[in-house]
């Protein structure tokens, strides 16, 4: 019987009769040996984290497998009952999300956490169990392990989060690691830190890893196999520098292109004049911790009409604070801010209508008991010149504009894609005509080519409507894509700020150094016009 996990003819489904709705995952194969890292990759909606789920035993209500075999070690998950699943999570699975803070109790402590699997996977208790906690801390990266065993969840930092996730899913011994996007929503320092982290234990530990990503660099880096899924298929699988730098399946050539982001702006800033500045401008939060630095010090940055200006940084740097007072949520406790905005200034109080901002989750952003078109409607209610027909006119208009379909404006928010709310978030933000559309990690939770296609849409509508552009993001090929110049924030301090492409080329400062230097190398294109019909290459 061979080691690992084995999946075999795997087929997922309503089970609903012929001619009703089609499996979610079909005629699947796919197998971890013990030490290998496999990633599974594959566009939103292709059926990666179902196969996670499948293998967990944890599908939604009213899905089920159909068909075929899963097996862990010679173990038969499909015939296991829920008590020796559970003996099976978390002890020989351990499992990594993409937002890890969601997933800790937050009335809980970091060391209560892993106290769980450790007592229930390895009957450790006591001193013994708390030994072990500050060990698996300190192999997670953890400088000050018994800190973070007191620590609760809202005290971690998004990397530090994933971190203590990570010690927690190594609790029980497990032999196989499902990691879901767990590093999608961190900086590339934090994204690096973190796969080194999980490459050393498979290493050390013989255990197998099922990454599940859209990335391909952190594919081409780090993986052995990829395993290219799209609608519930395997279309590709095989080594990871064949599949990357000789792809077969249309849908991998598509992941691939869709990942080599060309190296400079696609247009040009025309215009000198300043429409927002920055002078000097400081925040600081209240913390019971001593010496908190503040969230912003001395910051002075500008934006010129018709540019688009990156900032980067990795969590905790700044950044999201720099959006909230451009915004007026905040009120900076000294410094100014002056908006050039709609042919006049404004040095204080809030941004109007003028500056609006794109939500990096975009689930986050509509209400779930609302109808799409109910919730695109509520920012238009204010204004007297527009009655409900106008309205109607208005929102149906800028989803045209955003590539949608209106017919959508009558489902749920559940009912869409990542791609399409995103979509939505920006046609509400357009709703009402800024000057300056603030993207605050617009992109990172979309697969790559969902945020090739948002990125270019942002581009066009950058250009047709002559938008000014602030793209928050620690992707630096989407800054790269997208900026004409590039603001660096660590620790709350603006360190540099240059042009996009001599930025890249010589960055000045050590952070930015740091920076560009963990991005991982992107695969090579597929060349253009190439066809090759798709093919399973397992």
């Amino acid at each position: 019987m061979p080691e690992g996990l084995v999946i075999e003819k795997l087929s997922v489904g309503t089970g609903s009769s012929p001619g009703g709705h089609p499996s979610i995952l079909s005629e699947l194969d796919l197998t971890v040996a013990p030490g290998e890292f496999v990633a599974l990759v594959g566009t939103s909606g292709s059926g990666k984290t179902m196969t996670a789920l499948s293998v967990m035993g944890l599908l939604p209500p009213r899905i089920h497998v159909e068909t075929g075999s899963i097996r862990l070690g010679g173990t038969d998950l499909r015939a296991a009952g829920e008590a020796e699943l559970n003996r099976v999570r978390g002890g020989r699975i351990g499992m990594l999300y993409q937002q890890p803070k969601r997933m800790f109790n937050p009335r809980k402590t970091v060391g209560n956490h892993l106290a769980e699997p450790l007592k229930l996977h390895r009957g450790l208790r006591g001193s013994a169990a708390r030994r072990e906690a500050l060990d698996l801390l300190a192999g997670a990266g953890f400088e000050d392990p018994a800190w973070c065993a007191r620590a609760y969840p809202h005290q971690l930092s998004g990397g530090m989060a994933q971190r203590a996730m990570l010690a927690v899913a190594m609790a029980g011994r497990p032999e196989l690691l499902l990691a879901d996007e767990p590093t999608s929503a961190l900086d590339k320092v934090l994204e690096r830190q973190i796969l080194v982290l999980i490459d050393r234990q498979r290493h050390s530990r013989r255990l197998g890893v099922l990454y599940i990503t859209h990335d391909l660099a952190t594919v081409s880096a780090f993986a052995d196999r990829v395993v290219v899924m799209e609608a519930g298929r395997v279309r590709e699988s095989g080594p990871v520098r064949r599949v990357l730098d000789t792809p077969l399946a249309t849908c991998t050539k598509d992941l691939v292109r869709a990942s080599a982001f060309p190296a400079a702006p696609a247009s040009a800033a025309t215009s000198s004049r300043t429409i927002l500045d920055l002078h000097r401008v400081t925040k600081r939060f209240r913390s019971t911790r001593r010496g908190a630095r503040p969230a912003l010090e001395d910051v002075s940055l500008d934006l010129r009409e018709g540019e688009i200006l990156g900032v980067l940084g990795q969590s905790g740097s700044g950044k999201s604070t720099l959006a909230r007072l451009i915004l007026g949520l905040e009120t900076p406790d000294s410094g100014s801010i002056t908006r050039s905005l709609g042919g006049k200034d404004n040095p204080s109080g809030t941004a109007g209508t003028d500056v609006q901002l794109v939500f990096q989750e975009p689930h986050d952003v509509f209400d779930p008991r609302m109808k799409l078109r109910t919730s695109l409607e509520a920012p238009l209610l204010q204004r007297r010149d527009c009655n409900a027909e106008d309205r109607a006119v208005l929102i149906e208009g800028v989803v045209r504009e955003v590539e949608l379909d209106p017919a959508l404006l009558d489902r749920y928010p559940s009912q869409c894609s990542g791609g399409q709310l995103q979509r939505l978030t920006i046609a509400r933000a357009l709703l009402l005509e800024p000057a300056v559309l603030i993207c605050d990690e617009a992109t990172s939770a979309l697969d790559a080519v969902t945020q090739r296609k948002v990125l270019d849409l942002l581009l066009r509508l950058h250009r047709d409507r002559r938008l000014s552009l602030i793209m928050i993001s620690h992707d630096m090929n989407v800054l790269r894509y997208m900026s004409h110049r590039v603001a660096v924030l660590f620790q709350g301090a603006l360190v540099e700020v240059a042009p996009t492409a001599e930025f890249f080329a010589d960055p000045r400062h050590r952070h930015s150094k740091e920076l560009v230097a963990a991005v991982l190398p992107a695969p090579k294109a597929a060349p253009a016009g190439q066809h090759v019909e798709e093919i399973h290459a397992v």
